[in-house]
């Protein structure tokens, strides 16, 4: 009987890890799935320019000018939108990360629009169009099928605005929910065990 008592408890160990070790593995196994995000071709290589693509580029100014790498891409449409969009392979129903440094000079008029398919995550319009530097945005979102469209457009008359490090992720469960899921596994174990040893005999 504590030889059984042992190998449960051995069982339960197991367990433990190896969903700490799986929590380990999804946290390091994420990768973007945009390519060419941060411009460091030099190019709109990987992806593709839509609407008006006057006085769209990439510029390569050195690490200490742009958040990502030594590149970043500048955006200065007049009058319309234009930007540049990637089909991105997603799995349906699964939630993804979306990042990207941002910086716009507040003109008027301007606009900044970005979805991921058909979900609009930000649309800054004229003076909300300004930030000091470049701007970190991450947003969540859910994959309706087997790829995605993210887009990027840009109306800027007056300037130009400046994107980089545009990342894709496939959101993984937080440590918490790695906790609850343990902590379910040790319940219903014991649960098990207290039924098969059964009452004590007086």
């Amino acid at each position: 009987m504590r030889l059984l008592r042992l190998h449960r408890g051995q069982m339960f160990c197991a367990l433990v890890f190896s969903g700490l070790a799986s929590l380990s593995v999804n946290a390091s196994a994420q990768v973007n799935l945009v390519a060419n995000g941060s411009f460091e071709t030099g190019s709109f290589a990987s992806w593709t320019e839509a609407g008006n693509s006057a006085f769209n580029g990439v510029q390569c100014p050195g690490a200490a000018f742009v958040p990502q790498g030594n590149c970043g891409a500048f955006f200065g449409p007049v009058g319309s939108l234009g930007g540049i969009q990637q089909t991105i392979t997603t799995v349906p129903d699964a939630q993804y990360s979306i990042s990207f440094a941002f910086s716009g000079d507040g003109g008027l008029p301007s606009q900044f629009l970005v979805a991921f398919g058909t979900q609009t995550l930000l649309n800054l319009t004229n003076a909300a169009t300004a930030t000091t530097g470049f701007q970190m945005f991450t947003f969540g979102a859910l994959a309706t099928g087997a790829s995605t469209l993210l887009s990027f457009n840009f109306r800027d008359d007056p300037g130009f605005m400046e994107l980089d490090n545009v990342a894709v992720m496939q959101a993984v469960p937080e440590p918490e929910t790695y906790a609850l899921m343990l902590a379910g596994i040790g319940t219903l174990l014991g649960a098990r065990l207290l039924r098969r040893r059964g009452p004590k005999a007086r």
